[in-house]
């Protein structure tokens, strides 16, 4: 390419873009307003004049023409021309005009974009050396997510903060890569026990990406006691150092171990992903004794439950004596273990109810505290809780209507879970919402079964003979879930 000629066109009338681009798919001979269309609609050239009217044209790659029928073509650059032809007539894509027109109106040098700097390929078999080498070689190697990250750590590292990055590069994500170089950071810091996985957490290839299916679920954030600034990217860790020290330990060996991968952890409401967060949960729920250590078996339902969970996989994917262990690329997702047996949860699974912003801040707080709470270790405090959590939404949630409860309760003016209960099935009955009237009914009566109605609430509560167990929990949050989806339904 040292040898072709270097032009300096006009990109209106100077240079047409080429019909034949293996990235179109429309007929030869069409108009270029059609090409130019196309390449909005389908290959994304209005992130170039996103990228061109914060940044300015890059010009380290000069697009490639090549004469044809005396006209000069674009073999190569097509997408970039495209979006300095919009720049200057944003009516040639016409479903982007608005937006096209909007961003030209911010570049202050446009009149001199309308002029660039080619490259004149000798023959088309120039040309498509040239085009097969770019696109169906190795010239590049892509960066891991690791490497994405230690890009702007070093940069953070030399001086510069969080919101000069930001302004620096304002076509990019600066947030998302700082929390990953953060995150990385504090695996990193944590001073193991084992020195094999000190040495694993530090290598460059770490998969980070399967760290990042945890810490980009607030669910974890929330477990781990991790603050993200929203602002910054940045990241703070509220708990001690030896209870991150276990839960790092833990993720970091399952990590190594193909326990868990970007697969395992593929969406938060999947299987083995609450069962994973249910791990945890247990894991920073056990007491330590005077060294720190983690007393395993040190309550009856530390070993109870945990015999189906994705704790059993490590002792089956653990390599022997003269295996290998799995490969610890970044492109963890063909080295997917079996899946945990199925179990009944120690956690109630609060992740499809949403309090609205307007109710109390006690509502918000409950709803934590029941996603947290070992039903196995803990089912009397649960569903004593439930009983809380039932009615102090329902009351919340006739106080947003602009509904008083009060009119349906006793003499004194006090409104118990039997008032709320008759005031909700009434307001089901009237807005419509015949599906959760009887649930509502079980809950009052115990007309479909004792365990979860109200009754039942109540001798957990009062009576001093009654207790709950986990399968009482479970079932009585079978009963109200749906009610509750529908309460707190902004």
């Amino acid at each position: 390419m040292a040898t072709w000629e270097e032009l300096t066109v006009d990109v209106v009338s100077g240079v047409r873009l080429d019909p034949r681009n293996v990235r179109l798919d429309i007929p030869d001979g069409v108009p270029e307003s059609d090409i130019v269309q196309d390449l909005f609609a389908n290959e994304k050239a209005l992130n170039l004049v996103e990228g061109i009217a914060k940044v300015g044209l890059l010009t380290h790659e000069f697009p490639i023409v090549l004469e044809r029928d005396g006209a000069l073509i674009v073999v190569e650059g097509n997408r970039r021309v495209a979006a300095l032809k919009a720049i200057q007539n944003p009516y040639l894509a016409p479903d982007h005009q608005a937006r096209i027109s909007r961003l030209a109106q911010t570049i202050e040098s446009r009149d001199e974009l309308r002029h660039i700097t080619v490259k004149k390929a000798p023959t088309q078999d120039d040309a498509d050396q040239l085009i097969a080498a770019l696109h169906t070689g190795n010239q590049r190697v892509a960066w891991s997510p690791a490497r994405h990250a230690a890009f702007f750590q070093a940069q953070l590292d030399g001086g510069k903060t969080a919101e000069q990055l930001i302004a620096q590069y304002p076509t990019i994500d600066v947030r998302k890569f700082i929390t990953r170089s953060r995150i990385l950071g504090l695996f990193r810091s944590v001073n193991f026990r084992d020195p094999s996985l000190r040495d694993y957490v530090n290598r460059r290839r770490f998969p980070v990406s399967t760290l990042a299916r945890l810490y980009e679920n607030d669910k974890f954030l929330q477990l781990a006691w991790i603050v993200i600034d929203a602002e910054t990217g940045d990241v703070h860790v509220g708990s001690s150092p030896a209870l991150f020290e276990r839960l790092a330990t833990k993720i970091v060996a399952d990590i190594r171990d193909g326990i868990i991968n970007t697969r395992v952890l593929n969406r938060t409401s999947g299987e083995r992903y609450v069962a994973y967060m249910d791990d945890l949960r247990d894991l920073l729920n056990e007491p330590e004794d005077s060294t720190g250590d983690t007393v395993v078996g040190a309550s009856p339902s530390s070993n109870a439950d945990k015999g189906d969970s994705v704790q059993r996989d490590r002792t089956a994917n653990e390599p022997t004596h003269g295996q290998q262990k799995p490969d610890d690329t970044d492109h963890d997702a063909g080295r997917e273990k079996a899946k945990p047996f199925p179990r009944k949860r120690n956690y109630l699974n609060t992740d499809n109810l949403t309090v609205p912003t307007t109710f109390p801040a006690s509502i918000h707080e409950i709803i934590k505290e029941l996603s947290a709470i070992n039903i196995h270790r803990f089912p009397n405090a649960t569903l004593d809780l439930l009983r809380t959590f039932l009615e102090k939404t329902i009351k919340a949630h006739a106080e947003a209507l602009g509904e008083d409860i009060r009119k349906g309760s006793n003499e004194q003016g006090f409104v118990y879970l039997s008032n709320c209960l008759v005031w909700l099935e009434g307001h089901f009955k009237t807005t419509g919402q015949t599906a959760f009237i009887q649930p509502v009914q079980k809950i009052r009566g115990g007309r479909y079964g004792f365990v979860g109605s109200k009754a039942h609430l109540d001798a957990t509560n009062h009576n001093h003979h009654i207790f709950a167990t986990p399968d009482d929990v479970r079932e009585c949050w079978a009963t109200i879930e749906g009610v509750m989806k529908a309460v707190l339904k902004p």
